[in-house]
């Protein structure tokens, strides 16, 4: 199981490496939905009096997300990504000394207990084997500080228990994954890990491929860990 995520994973970051340029323009559509609902996080997060502390998984090329988080100088963000490829074109873009990038599998990721404020992991977590989106999850309530919030996004519908494509948008080399649970399914987790779940929205986002255009409902979820 171990040597099969691996492949899964090195796979996943010469997909992404390949198409990292078309994958930055590929996202604009999606640009307004992120930024909403990274508004809907500062409605809790912002008022908070002290300097705070961010994790992005998955940042891509920094656009839209960590360069809006990098524009307040209250908060302190670690932006992780997979692909390298991506981390660099984020390194351009973001200059602001309150961002540190971090290059590697998310699952590899480790840090210490109450260490963050949120964590944020849009479009990111879909990309992990269902067994790895729970442990991850369970491992993010541990990262968070009491009161803290994760705010995230998960494959809606009846579940996937592994997607996979070789040429998604037109890519050369690697394979692309996604998973997930349905939207049922990721709730009770969330809720068996003990996540209050105070937001929680279908939003179907508008996809175009080789000419094709479809409707993928996505699972918004804001969820705040308990005050111990």
């Amino acid at each position: 199981m171990a040597s099969s995520s691996l492949v899964l994973k090195e796979n996943l970051r010469k997909a992404y490496d390949s198409i990292a340029l078309k994958y930055s323009e590929w996202t604009r559509p999606s640009y307004r939905t992120r930024v909403e609902y990274l508004h809907k996080l500062f409605t809790y997060l912002l008022p908070l009096p002290h300097e705070k502390s961010i994790l992005e998984l998955g940042c891509g090329s920094g656009y839209p997300c960590t360069a809006l988080l990098a524009s307040n100088s209250s908060l302190n963000v670690t932006a992780n990504d997979i692909s390298p490829v991506q981390l660099a074109l984020a390194a351009q873009h973001l200059s602001s000394a309150n961002v540190v990038l971090l290059e590697g599998d998310m699952m590899d990721l480790s840090f210490e207990n109450h260490s963050f404020d949120a964590v944020i992991a849009m479009y990111s977590l879909i990309h992990l084997p269902r067994e790895e989106q729970v442990a991850l999850l369970t491992r993010i309530y541990k990262w968070l500080k009491p009161g803290a919030l994760f705010l995230g996004n998960f494959g809606a519908g009846h579940g996937d228990k592994g997607s996979f494509d070789k040429h998604w948008l037109d890519g050369g080399g690697g394979v692309m994954f996604w998973s997930g649970w349905g939207e049922a399914r990721t709730c009770e987790i969330m809720t068996a890990i003990g996540f209050e779940l105070i937001l929680r929205d279908i939003v179907v986002d508008t996809e175009e491929e080789r000419g094709e255009r479809r409707e993928v409902p996505f699972l918004w979820l804001l969820g705040r860990k308990g005050d111990n």
